[in-house]
C-alpha cells in the first residue's frame, strides 16, 4: 500500500486505530516547503532548536473540526483554538540505559503558543506507535494525533513538548518499541531541554502535565514513574488506551482472543520481539517468537523498510511460534519475563492520574484500562481514576473523546 505516493512499511488497510496506536500513518511525506525549517540555534548543554512551522488559528480549528473527525472516526466537540502556534524541532543529548548509558542525540517537538503570555503551563505528550521514523511529534505534518494535541492544547495557551523516542525522528538508533528505560530517558531528558529553549525565547513553564495515547499512554506512566522517583513535580497525568502491563496485554491476545481483536495486533509481536532482542541483548529472541516463514519480512518491517503488507500475517497463529501460546512457556520465556518487568503501574503513585479506556477498544481491554486504578486502590490509594470513554469507544475513538476531557481537567489544575 502507498500513501502520498510513498510505500509504507505496513498497510493501513485495516489498522482500526493503531498498533498500541499505529496512529499517525497518514501523510507519509510532506513537501519540503511545508516544513519551513529555519537555521538551528543553540542553548546550553548541547541543545539546539529550529523553527519548523507556524500554524495559525484557522489551521488549528480546521484540524479540530475537519481533520480529526475524519481520521479518528468519531464526532467530538472541541474548544476552538485561540492563538497561533510556533513549532520547533529540538535536538538534545540523552543516553540509552539498556546499552550502558551510551550517549545519543534525540529529537522532539516544542510548540509555543503566540499571544503575549510569558509563563505557560507545559504539557508533555507521549505519542503512540508508528512505523515511519518521521511519523512523530517533531514532524507534526505527519502525525494526526500530535495535530489534535497541538490544536487543543497549544492552540489554547499551553506550551507542549513531545519526544520522538529513541530510534525515531532524527535518531539514528534502532527502534526501541516498549523498551521502558529508553522511553523514560528520552522523555525525561526532553523536558529540561525544552525548558532551556523556552528560556532562550523569553518564556517559562509554570507547571508540568503528562498525556499519552496507547503506546504513548504506556510511556506516560513510565515517565511519571521516573519523574516521581527523581523528585520532578507533575501536576497531573492522563492516558487513553494505555497498556500499563505489557505482559497481561500480550497474554490476552495469545490466550483469550476476542472477536473484535484488531488484525494489526500481530505487528506488536514483530516490534517488541526485535526491539527487546536488540536493546536487552537477547540473541535469537525474535527467531524464537516468530515463525521462520515470516522472520525476514518482519525484520525488514521493524527496521522501517518498505514491505508488501499482504505478506504480514493478520492471525497470531500464523506469525507466532506455537510454544508461545502455552501460558507457562510464555511466562518463563525471555520475552515474557521482560514484558512482565516492564509494567508501569506497580509503585505507589502520588500524582493525580486519570486513565481513559474504551469499552469497544479493539486493542486494550477494559480490564487493562482499569488495571492501574484497581492496583492502587487495592492498597487504599485513590490517586488513580479509570474513566470510560463510552460503550462504543474504539481505540481511536477513546483518544479523540479523551482529549477535551484532559484539557478541562488540566485547566482546572493550572488555573486556566
Amino acid at each position: 500500500m502507498t500513501n502520498a505516493g510513498v510505500p509504507l512499511p505496513f498497510s493501513r488497510r485495516r489498522l482500526g486505530g493503531a498498533a498500541l496506536s499505529i496512529s499517525a500513518l497518514a501523510a507519509a511525506t510532506v513537501p519540503a516547503a511545508a516544513q519551513s525549517d529555519a537555521a538551528a540555534a543553540s542553548v546550553a548543554g548541547g541543545v539546539t532548536y529550529r523553527l519548523v512551522g507556524r500554524w495559525d488559528v484557522d489551521r488549528l480549528n480546521r484540524i479540530l473540526a475537519v481533520d480529526t473527525p475524519a481520521f479518528f472516526g468519531v464526532p467530538v466537540t472541541y474548544a476552538p483554538a485561540r492563538n497561533a502556534v510556533r513549532l520547533y524541532r529540538v535536538s538534545y543529548p540523552s543516553v540509552v540505559p539498556e546499552r550502558g548509558n551510551r550517549p545519543v542525540t534525540l529529537s522532539g517537538l516544542l510548540a509555543v503558543p503566540e499571544g503575549g503570555q510569558t509563563t505557560l503551563p507545559l504539557v508533555s505528550y507521549q505519542h503512540g506507535t508508528v512505523y515511519g521514523r518521521q511519523q512523530v511529534p517533531s514532524f507534526p505534518e505527519q502525525s494526526p494525533e500530535t495535530q489534535l494535541m497541538l490544536a487543543q492544547f497549544a492552540g489554547q495557551g499551553y506550551a507542549m513538548v513531545g519526544a520522538d523516542y529513541i530510534g525515531m525522528g532524527e535518531s539514528t538508533e534502532p527502534q526501541g518499541y516498549m523498551v521502558k528505560g529508553s522511553h523514560q530517558q528520552a522523555c525525561a531528558d526532553l523536558i529540561p531541554a525544552a525548558r532551556s529553549v523556552l528560556q532562550a525565547l523569553g518564556l517559562s513553564a509554570s507547571g508540568l502535565f503528562l498525556a499519552g495515547w496507547s503506546q504513548g499512554g504506556y510511556v506516560t506512566m513510565a515517565l511519571l514513574e521516573r519523574l516521581e522517583a527523581i523528585g520532578v513535580p507533575v501536576r497531573a497525568a492522563v492516558t487513553a488506551s494505555a497498556p500499563v502491563d505489557p505482559w497481561a496485554t500480550l497474554t490476552g491476545y495469545l490466550n483469550f482472543p476476542r472477536p473484535n481483536d484488531a488484525s494489526w495486533i500481530t505487528t506488536l509481536f514483530i516490534l517488541v520481539s526485535f526491539s527487546f532482542e536488540t536493546y536487552y541483548a537477547v540473541p535469537g529472541l525474535a527467531r524464537s517468537v516468530l515463525k521462520p516463514d515470516h522472520y525476514d519480512i518482519a525484520q525488514r518491517a521493524w527496521r522501517g523498510e518498505a514491505v508488501d503488507p499482504a505478506r504480514i500475517p493478520t492471525a497470531l497463529r500464523s506469525l507466532v511460534n506455537d510454544a508461545y501460546f502455552d501460558p507457562a512457556f510464555f511466562g518463563a520465556s525471555a520475552l515474557g519475563r521482560l514484558l512482565a518487568a516492564n509494567q508501569v503501574y506497580r509503585w505507589l503513585i502520588r500524582t493525580p492520574v486519570r486513565n481513559y479506556y474504551g469499552e469497544s477498544d479493539e486493542a486494550i481491554r477494559v480490564g487493562i484500562g482499569r488495571l492501574a486504578m484497581d492496583f492502587q486502590r487495592a492498597m487504599g490509594n485513590a490517586t488513580v481514576e479509570a474513566i470510560s470513554a463510552g460503550a462504543d469507544a474504539t481505540h481511536r475513538g477513546t483518544y479523540a473523546r479523551s482529549v477535551p476531557a484532559w484539557k478541562t481537567w488540566f485547566d482546572s489544575l493550572a488555573g486556566g
